[in-house]
């Protein structure tokens, strides 16, 4: 296994030397006075990815590092707010140019870029509206929506807030077009999504979200893009109109459990088309110094459009598999995550390929000011 080189770990020892003494809470809410305020999101990866299969007889390994930082400024309070930040990454292997066949990754390797440019506005307790490039606002899960990607368009929410800000019922009706970090300028996305929060005994709180997600005019998508859902000589040829139910079971506050429980199937299409993502975690970087989360995900290669769905190089439409993670707080905005990964490519044309299973490990220091 290669270390870290020497920029990313430099940088990993500052920073962590830097936000471990701060005094500060972690994961500080926005303050409802207008104001201008500087956030800062940062990840140095270190991922080993073995027994990758290259034929019937031959397997290899691959070592990467990667660093990105996502720095913004915000200003305005809770009925309005701007925002402008910026997306810098750099990663030992170079995955644009010169331009492959075949991408796996929803971020550039060596990039600098807009990240966000939005304004939120909030004028009752009851309605918010969002435009420009902003985080997305539905509770999607990673089966869906990876987190490197943004929203671009404009979203209106009718909610309904109780009195320690709840959302205990909310309609979100979204519009985003050009949302991937690759040219994809044609592409649009709709999304209609309902939530219900019941508040039970005990602290615990159960969440129920429903959301309709079409994907329109995606043989504009960037070619290189390879998720596994179905082509015919290059292009894609299914449509994604994709029915979306996620369940989230919250209970406690200083030592939270929490069980989310998503499935997904795509009306456009008649076979090869459901989702399970299931996940249980324990613990709160929050409250304590330590978390455990598990996951199982199952994803046909047509359940969603695969292009957005989450993490890099592997484990998106097609595949199955396992993830656990182990995370500690090293500092008040300083974390530190273990985390291995074991799938196999389910839907594969190549039998053997079927059943082979693929191992992946990170080591992640992620920083947010």
């Amino acid at each position: 296994m290669r270390g870290l080189p020497s920029p990313l770990l430099l940088s990993l020892f500052v920073a962590t030397r830097a936000f471990a003494q701060d005094a500060s809470p972690v994961y500080q809410t926005p303050s409802s006075s207008s104001s201008f305020r500087f956030r800062l999101d940062a990840l140095f990866r270190q991922e080993w990815t073995q027994d990758i299969r290259v034929n019937d007889t031959v397997r290899r390994d691959e070592s990467r590092q990667r660093g990105q930082i996502r720095p913004r400024l915000e200003f305005g309070g809770k009925t309005f707010l701007l925002g402008v930040g910026g997306d810098f990454d750099y990663s030992s292997d170079t995955n644009v140019e010169p331009k492959p066949k075949v991408l796996r990754d929803n971020y550039d390797s060596r990039d600098a870029r807009l990240d966000l440019a939005f304004a939120k506005i909030e004028p009752v307790r009851w309605l918010r509206i969002d435009g420009g490039r902003f985080e997305m606002p539905v509770g999607l899960t990673e089966m869906i929506w990876d987190k490197d990607l943004r929203a671009q368009g404009a979203a209106l929410t009718f909610q309904k807030m109780d009195d320690s800000g709840v959302a205990r019922f909310g309609v979100t009706g979204l519009w985003s077009r050009a949302s991937h970090v690759f040219d994809d300028p044609k592409v649009d996305m709709y999304v209609v999504s309902g939530q219900a929060t019941v508040i039970g005994l005990a602290d615990s709180r159960l969440q129920i979200l429903g959301s309709y997600v079409a994907f329109q005019h995606i043989r504009n998508l960037e070619a290189m893009i390879r998720r596994q859902n179905t082509r015919h000589q290059g292009q894609l040829v299914n449509d994604y109109r994709v029915f979306d139910a996620v369940g989230r079971l919250s209970q406690g506050v200083n030592h939270p459990v929490q069980l989310v429980a998503d499935f997904c199937w795509n009306t456009a299409v008649s076979e090869n088309r459901r989702g399970i993502w299931l996940a249980a975690a324990l613990g709160s970087l929050k409250t304590s110094r330590l978390r455990g989360e598990y996951t199982f995900a199952t994803v046909d290669k047509d359940a969603t459009q695969g292009a957005y769905a989450t993490d890099d190089f592997f484990w998106t439409t097609g595949w199955k598999g396992h993830r656990g993670e182990i995370a500690t707080r090293a500092g008040d905005k300083t974390s530190i995550h273990l985390i291995g990964e074991i799938m196999r490519f389910k839907d594969s044309g190549i039998e053997d390929e079927r059943s082979h299973w693929d191992k992946r490990y990170r080591l992640e220091v992620r920083v947010k000011l």
